[in-house]
């Protein structure tokens, strides 16, 4: 049963790892800096501290959760 746990806890991380990745990327992505030239400019800080908060933690989770022999 423990290592179900360990294997979930590490699958989640990851998951984490790649959220915080895609929405850093997404926020800073050129695309989005084109657009945003035509288009009224609002400031949303809320994706990039997301997507930081999601890559700490993630890396935690990955850390915390591995196997130690």
């Amino acid at each position: 049963m423990r290592e179900f746990l360990i294997s979930a806890a590490s699958i989640i991380g990851f998951a984490l790892v790649v959220l915080g990745i895609v929405l850093l990327v997404y926020y800073v992505s050129p695309v989005r800096f084109m657009l945003g030239a035509f288009a009224p400019h609002k400031s949303n800080p809320t994706p990039p501290i997301l997507g930081g908060i999601a890559l700490i933690s993630g890396i935690a989770l990955v850390y915390a959760a591995r196997t130690r022999d």
